[in-house]
């Protein structure tokens, strides 16, 4: 079963300011997540509730809506960044 794959407008932003060889990766990863949701790990403390999944030095942050069988990208962005962005965002 493919889920349904929808962004904010934020992780948006995001992806379209992306290198495009960093953004085929992405969307690439973003395609696997729409075959496997429960693939990234779940985070902890202020963004309980969300999960993330590993492409490279980028991290694509995402919740899973299973009553519309639906994945939310939240945000997105390399490593070092976008956990604390998406925290000061919350």
């Amino acid at each position: 079963m493919t889920w349904t794959i929808r962004y904010t407008p934020s992780a948006r932003r995001s992806l379209r300011r992306l290198d495009p060889s960093v953004r085929r990766k992405v969307l690439a990863a973003i395609e696997t997540l729409a075959e496997e949701p429960y693939r990234g790990k779940p985070l902890q403390l202020t963004l309980k509730g969300f999960r993330s999944w590993r492409t490279g030095d980028y991290r694509i942050v995402y919740t899973i809506v299973e009553t519309e069988v639906e994945i939310i990208v939240i945000g997105l962005g390399h490593r070092r960044e976008v956990y604390e962005r998406l925290t000061r965002r919350l």
